[in-house]
């Protein structure tokens, strides 16, 4: 489904919901970093969605060694990996972190993702130099888009899930105004998120609900100190 809903959008149902909060307080913030931040979520790890997945393909070599630059600026995590042969035969790659250097000649049965130069320029790197001629497959999640303004879309977050990032938009605002219902939202954000990806098991489950309570302790831990701040300068 495309992904037709803006920032704007959203800032004007939790406004409404927050007797008319503004969400550009200063410069388009904090909305947009809130934005950002659940839209980064729902696109981040533990997270896999169809709509959010690209696929990269390039030949290697015994030519060529152990390491292959890439143009691939919107990778964002690698999924799964495979070597397809010269008569057609598709075989696994196994993924890692980094690998080191090796000079040995067989079949590459490790691919890693070595060096990015934060220009959108990969290096993978193989953990044998190619005995023949593949071609090397990456099915990955790309890297969510960051918001700009409030004309930004959600995208590629489809219209589908616009109860996700609606009601997450809605739980961080909230804090801004100490709501007493942020943990109804909070809620109903994370488990609605959890809800959709059926193969997570129950650690990345975990980590994924600590990392996102260690977010809205920042944040009202931000609040209260500049609520703090005010009240001093009111004195």
């Amino acid at each position: 489904m495309a992904s037709t809903l803006t920032f704007s959008d959203s800032a004007a149902f939790c406004s409404t919901l927050l007797k008319n909060q503004l969400l550009n307080v200063n410069n388009q913030q904090p909305g947009i970093t809130m934005a950002n931040i659940i839209k980064q979520r729902i696109l981040g790890a533990p997270f896999i969605w169809r709509a959010n997945r690209g696929h990269a393909a390039f030949a290697i070599s015994q030519l060529g060694g152990t390491d292959y630059a890439q143009a691939l600026p919107t990778l964002g995590r690698i999924e799964t990996q495979w070597l397809t042969d010269a008569e057609g035969n598709d075989m696994p790659l196994q993924g890692a972190v980094a690998l080191p250097k090796n000079s040995s000649v067989a079949r590459p049965t490790i691919a890693a993702p070595q060096y990015d130069d934060n220009a959108g320029n990969i290096t993978f790197r193989f953990n044998y130099t190619p005995d023949a001629d593949y071609t090397a497959n990456f099915d990955f999640q790309q890297k969510p888009t960051l918001m700009t303004s409030f004309g930004s879309l959600w995208g590629p977050v489809a219209d589908e899930y616009g109860y996700l990032f609606n009601i997450g938009l809605l739980a961080l605002a909230g804090l801004l105004v100490n709501d007493a219902r942020f943990p109804i939202w909070e809620k109903d954000f994370v488990s609605g998120l959890l809800a959709t990806q059926d193969g997570l098991d129950e650690q990345a489950k975990a980590i994924f609900i600590g990392d996102w309570m260690n977010v809205t302790r920042t944040f009202q831990r931000s609040q209260a100190a500049g609520q703090t701040g005010a009240a001093g300068r009111a004195q």
